[in-house]
């Protein structure tokens, strides 16, 4: 009985580079710019549940609570959103998330409450849309703020982190 054994390697193809698409291009060159868009993308939804629970429960309750009510909801439902779409399921820090939180309320609670009151002062009697639009325009104001405060206190990096790269949108 013959036995017979090649000794020749056996024939690999060489790797074949794929080009990255142009969307990884940007991810990649452009960090700060998708987070915004994305952000831009999830405050817009939050803008839009806040403005349906408000109109859903402006239906039982005055102005003001029902702005509340809608403002709880909205901003923890959008600052989860924003953690795994926005900065890449970045890590938690519960108790900067839950300060965030609570203070995004409450500024949005003063804030949008005094912009329901200053409508009821110059319009007699504006409608559930009209005061629903006039928190949505006013809550862009304060949008931009929230991103830097979510990007870089929230979400960021602690300093034992920063060998990294920071943010898991960066790493």
């Amino acid at each position: 009985m013959v036995e017979v054994t090649s000794a020749s390697p056996p024939v690999t193809a060489p790797p074949v580079e794929v080009p990255p698409s142009w969307r990884a291009r940007v991810r990649l060159r452009h960090p700060l710019l998708v987070q915004l868009v994305r952000y831009a993308m999830v405050g817009g939804l939050g803008t839009l549940v806040n403005a349906l629970v408000f109109l859903l429960l402006r239906t039982w309750l005055d102005s003001v609570p029902a702005n509340l009510v809608a403002l709880v909801v909205s901003t923890a439902v959008s600052t989860e959103a924003n953690r795994l779409f926005t900065f890449g399921g970045a890590a938690v820090h519960h108790w900067r998330v839950t300060v965030q939180n609570g203070v995004t309320v409450l500024f949005y609670a003063f804030y949008s409450s005094a912009v329901l009151l200053m409508l009821g002062w110059l319009v007699d009697s504006p409608t559930p849309v009209q005061e629903s639009l006039v928190v949505a325009a006013a809550s862009v104001l304060g949008g931009i703020c929230r991103f830097l405060v979510l990007r870089y206190w929230v979400f960021g990096a602690d300093e034992h982190d920063a060998g990294a790269g920071g943010l898991a949108l960066q790493r």
